[in-house]
């Protein structure tokens, strides 16, 4: 009778995981048309503005009208204004996006998501379309993740299910920005999560995909970068892997300090005693005399990288494009505006790879043609150095350029600078920026967005992933964090009521109640404890 009643039970909990889990597939795929909605009309507004900005400047250096230029300066100042403004009434649409994202799945801050959507959309079309040096791939994420965010409010999902949601919000904004739905649920699973379920899987290539199809259906099947490009068929084989291995290295090294180069500039453009209307005003002024003086280097890179590719560029023009395209880059992430960083690391990684395929050429007499390929491997394993994500890169750089034939030499390089990367101890950019925003944060004179303060119960669902810290370790084992209970095991399609013998395996998820207060906290601790191996 017991085993009947238990039987009935598990039968239940079953259908109802099953209904639940086919809701979250359902709420997936509104989450990615949504998302592919607004990132379309984003796209097409910062392309309006940055061919708005491209010919007023350039009519400006034709005519020299001081009526033209003062108007001009007027509107950018304005702009400056405003995005201060929308910064100052809501700090978290600040820089790409990603680490609030990851905040947010922590349970470490909430978001306004009707007004910071908005707010978010808005500056980044002002701060990109003004010619800084940012990208769209992380605000598009950002605004993916706003809108999951909404219609988790809508359709009143539990606590344990949301971050699906978020998950798949963040995924369809890369897919849409990059036209790459494999790189978004890869970035989804490697970056923000660090672990696979099919679930979560599931969840995020539907939004993906249903992301990238709205996305195609209004602005075409284009690829993002036209490269005419051959594999170095001149060079044998050993010279080719040799040169991949120190191409490897020095993308490595190159990671390195770009890393650190985004840490010194926050820094500093923090520690200016400055009022921060006077910042902004001067840091979109500066956007305005490189636009002016130095338009290449200018806006997210994508023009920049298309022409050195077609082009026979000189190597000394070449430095000179890397070095202004680096500092800018650091400067313009620096002033905390909405824009990311994917598509700038992108044209820094082409630059080194269009140079050393020309040194390369010099030493080996090979064809010009040749050089484009390393400008692939480049940008693949930039993105691997600073980002620490290689699978990510690897997709992202296929879909983008819908070139196959470069697999191995993809891999191989960015396999070499993940492997220097680790053996340097070099933290993915997104952690350590979402560590600082964390600590600015709760260290700063205004109140954080964090959880709210309402004594209310919440569940969490950790990860378990093999060789982490709670892997093969009995439940009294384990020194669980204050104020929280572990209530539930959900092993493949059963959900265990955990005893202190009750053993933890590689994939399980854990289900925790604790208060929203103690959250923020608490999901960090069991999330590193589930998911970060102890052993190499």
């Amino acid at each position: 009778m017991q085993e009947d009643v238990q039987g009935a039970v598990n039968t239940w909990q079953n259908l109802r995981r099953r209904r639940h889990n086919l809701l979250l597939v359902f709420y997936s795929i509104i989450v990615g048309v949504l998302t592919g909605l607004v990132i379309v009309a984003y796209r097409e507004g910062l392309d309006f503005l940055n061919t708005v900005r491209h010919t007023t400047l350039l009519d400006i250096k034709k005519t020299g009208s001081l009526i033209e230029i003062s108007q001009v300066v007027g509107l950018f100042i304005v702009a400056a204004i405003i995005l201060q403004m929308l910064l100052s009434k809501y700090p978290l649409i600040s820089g790409s996006g990603i680490p609030q994202v990851k905040a947010l799945l922590m349970k470490q801050i909430k978001f306004n998501w009707f007004y910071e959507l908005i707010s978010k959309f808005l500056g980044g079309l002002l701060s990109i379309g003004s010619g800084l040096s940012l990208g769209r791939e992380g605000p598009s994420i950002h605004l993916g993740a706003q809108i999951s965010e909404g219609v988790n409010s809508f359709f009143k999902t539990k606590e344990a299910e949301k971050k699906y949601l978020i998950s798949s919000g963040a995924s369809a904004g890369l897919a849409a920005a990059f036209n790459a739905p494999l790189a978004g649920v890869i970035f989804s699973l490697e970056e923000l999560h660090k672990y696979f379920s099919p679930l979560l899987l599931i969840c995020t290539l539907l939004a993906s995909i249903s992301s990238d199809f709205v996305t195609k259906l209004f602005l075409g099947y284009d690829l993002v970068f036209d490269f005419d490009t051959k594999l170095p068929a001149q060079l044998s084989t050993g010279k080719y892997l040799v040169s991949l291995i120190i191409f490897g290295i020095i993308i490595g090294l190159a990671g390195k300090l770009f890393t650190d180069g985004i840490i010194f500039f926050q820094n500093l453009y923090k520690k200016a005693k400055f009022n921060s209307y006077v910042k902004a005003i001067f840091a979109i002024l500066i956007s305005l005399g490189v636009g002016l003086f130095f338009s290449e280097v200018a806006g997210g890179g994508h023009h920049l990288i298309q022409d050195v590719a077609q082009r026979s560029t000189p190597m000394k023009v070449l430095f000179i494009l890397l070095i202004a395209k680096f500092l800018f880059t650091l400067f313009s992430y620096s002033t905390g505006f909405p824009g990311g960083i994917f598509l700038p690391m992108l044209v820094i990684g082409g630059l080194l790879g269009k140079i050393y395929g020309l040194v390369l050429m010099d030493i080996f007499d090979l064809k010009e043609v040749y050089a484009v390929h390393f400008m692939i491997l480049g940008m693949a394993g930039y993105l691997t150095a600073v980002v620490r994500a290689p699978i990510t890169g690897i997709v992202l750089i296929l879909e983008m350029t819908g070139r196959f034939d470069h697999l191995f030499s993809l891999t191989l390089v960015s396999t070499l600078a993940y492997v220097l990367t680790e053996f340097i101890n070099l933290d993915p950019i997104y952690d350590i920026l979402y560590r600082n925003m964390i600590s600015n944060l709760f260290t700063s004179n205004t109140t954080p967005p964090v959880v709210s303060s309402k004594s209310s119960k919440i569940t969490l669902l950790i990860p378990v992933i093999a060789d982490s810290f709670l892997d093969g370790k009995h439940v009294f084992e384990i020194s669980w964090p204050e104020n929280c209970l572990l209530v539930g095991i959900r092993r493949e399609v059963k959900e265990i009521i955990p005893k202190g013998i009750t053993k933890i395996k590689n994939g399980d998820f854990l289900i925790v109640l604790t208060d929203k207060t103690d959250a923020g906290i608490i999901s960090p601790k069991l999330y590193k404890m589930g998911t970060v191996a102890t052993v190499m």
